[in-house]
């Protein structure tokens, strides 16, 4: 159907959000009704998300070139930092890591953010939560689990593990309305307006999190969904998104309840 086809890359696109840029879904599995799903993250996904940060770091350095000369590393490393202050996100750009680290305690410190990202030793293996009965494993999609009657009942729960991202911490609700937005354009070439029902920083066993629930018009089509974000030494993010055909999210609460990191 036209109208699966249309929502599915869309979900994708917005499950990924928290990424920015390199993202890669990491593997799960689950069993049948009411499975529980777990997840694993590799080291690949760490070396495959570098890929994309080293070329644009490549082309923008042969645009300086162009331009009369390439920034010196001093100077990238202000432009870096000053875009991390104005945007509220860590720039994919190339700089050391500590480096980093430091900038975005300091950004954290100063605007009275959660630094316990910054300071955690903790190590995950991975992340769980139970789905909703009515869901199972998508064939085509790895990370996306649908309904027996998809893509005509349209909801999906979608689960991606990223890399360690600290700068994750400097979210905020505009800042991730506007990369929202951004991506949409991106992807479909027309502006979509994301409209935020609520943006919350929470606690999930013990690490910092988001939990969002947003909404947006695609067409005649209107999307709701409900995202958690959870920051420790990897990123997980869980969207459990619905049509307003399908109203799922007494089930998608009662799993985002079973969210649990795994030690």
């Amino acid at each position: 159907m036209v109208k699966g086809k249309r929502i599915g890359p869309l979900l994708l696109t917005a499950a990924l959000l928290f990424a920015g840029c390199g993202e890669e879904a990491v593997h799960t599995s689950a069993q049948a009704e009411n499975a529980e799903v777990s997840a694993e993250p590799t080291d690949e996904n760490a070396e495959e998300s570098a890929e994309p940060t080293g070329e644009k770091t490549e082309e923008g350095a042969e645009s300086a070139d162009e331009a009369g000369g390439a920034r010196s590393v001093e100077t990238a490393e202000n432009a870096d930092a000053q875009a991390v202050a104005e945007s509220g996100f860590m720039a994919p750009l190339e700089m050391d890591e500590t480096l980093r680290t430091e900038l975005t305690e300091e950004l954290l410190e100063e605007n009275e953010m959660d630094t316990s990202v910054v300071e955690s030793a903790l190590v995950t293996k991975g992340c769980s939560f139970t789905l909703p009965e009515a869901f199972s494993e998508s064939e085509d999609i790895q990370g996306m689990y649908v309904t027996k009657r998809y893509p005509i009942d349209a909801s999906t729960i979608y689960y991606v593990a990223l890399g360690k991202d600290v700068a994750l911490q400097l979210m905020t609700e505009e800042t991730f309305k506007a990369q929202a937005e951004e991506n949409f354009e991106k992807a479909y070439g027309e502006e979509i307006e994301v409209a935020i029902d609520s943006f919350e920083r929470i606690k999930i066993d013990g690490c910092p999190a988001f939990r969002i629930l947003c909404h947006y018009q695609v067409g005649d089509i209107e999307m709701t969904q409900l995202e958690y974000a959870i920051n420790a030494d990897k990123s997980y993010v869980i969207t459990y998104s619905q049509t307003e055909d399908y109203d799922r999210m007494e089930e998608y609460e009662a799993s985002a309840e079973t969210i649990r990191l795994e030690f």
